[in-house]
């Protein structure tokens, strides 16, 4: 993160990258602790998601945002950056402006020291004093957002410029799909390279509304459709669909009734997260919270609706 003293606003930098995000500061507010988003849904662009919030403004207490693809399309942010949709880059944002204001109060001091009545400078040294003195973010639990993640870095004490990132390590997994954040996950990489770290289970008797289901194969819907209400799943999620493109994969789809392999046939009511073909098999993809529980009856259900099948559970808060 750099911020400097002029006017504009914040320098983000994320791995994967090759120059930092400028943030203005019009779109941050480290006052907003309790904001609620305004659907799951990612938008294409700041403008439309702007346009979404402004039809659908009310009176509610809490303030509201949304998601969209910024950064030409690198990375999924919020309409504002703030404790309550994005705490870790809030967090660092009031940590870099406090050690700017304070190495630099010194100097100013000084400065103003030897030239008495320069009103340019006072005009400068009020403007840091007032950055200083924020009031700091409560502490909140709640993970990142961002779809990559920021590379916290402290401005030098005698430059206003950011220093360059330090660089990411290694990833265990393939590497991210360019474009795209997160990178794919780390289960579906294994799973696909014939070492599912999801333990099969046995198959059961199958629901009534599943065996009754007529098998006609329904149209594909858009991709792009969320799985739940928490952006970071729909985030990732996206991110995998990008990686299984990659490697070949067929008969994608997102949050549809369950089909076998190469469409054969729809064989239940339930909706995997997402479901595709990969080298003769099919998969069904679960994306679940750590506190949940609910991917083990999905995988069961799955599993009695089609014994070939192949499932993956991962966890993402």
């Amino acid at each position: 993160m750099g911020f400097g003293l002029t006017e504009g606003g914040y320098l983000l930098y994320c791995e994967g990258l090759p120059l930092p995000v400028l943030v203005p500061e019009s779109q941050v507010d480290l006052g907003v602790t309790n904001a609620k988003p305004l659907q799951a849904s990612i938008y294409p662009d700041r403008d439309t998601a702007l346009a979404d919030l402004a039809a659908s403004a009310s009176g509610a207490g809490h303030p509201r945002y949304a998601w969209y693809w910024g950064a030409g399309g690198a990375l999924i942010v919020p309409t504002l950056f703030s404790p309550a949709t994005t705490p870790r880059i809030a967090r660092t944002m009031l940590e870099v402006r406090t050690h700017l204001a304070q190495t630099t109060q010194h100097e100013l001091k000084v400065l103003l020291l030897t030239l008495t009545g320069t009103k340019v400078l006072q005009g400068v040294f009020s403007r840091v004093l007032r950055v200083g003195t924020e009031p700091e973010p409560r502490p909140l639990s709640r993970q990142e957002e961002l779809g990559g993640q920021a590379s916290p870095s402290r401005p030098s004490t005698s430059r206003v410029a950011p220093p360059a990132p330090e660089p990411a390590p290694a990833p265990a997994a393939p590497a991210p799909v360019p474009g795209s954040s997160p990178a794919p996950s780390q289960g579906l990489v294994q799973a696909l390279a014939g070492n599912n770290p999801t333990p099969s289970v046995s198959s059961g008797p199958r629901m009534p509304r599943d065996a009754a289901v007529k098998p006609t194969v329904p149209g594909v819907k858009p991709l792009q459709r969320p799985v739940g209400s928490s952006s970071t799943q729909n985030a990732q999620l996206q991110a995998d669909i990008q990686y299984l493109r990659q490697m070949g994969a067929t008969n994608i789809r997102v949050n549809q009734q369950q089909l076998t392999y190469n469409n054969g046939q729809r064989v239940g009511v339930n909706r995997p997260d997402l479901q595709f073909d990969h080298r003769g098999r099919h998969y069904h993809v679960e994306y679940d919270t750590p506190m949940s529980g609910r991917g083990p009856g999905h995988q069961s259900r799955i599993t009695s609706n089609d014994p070939d099948a192949a499932i993956i559970l991962l966890i993402v808060p």
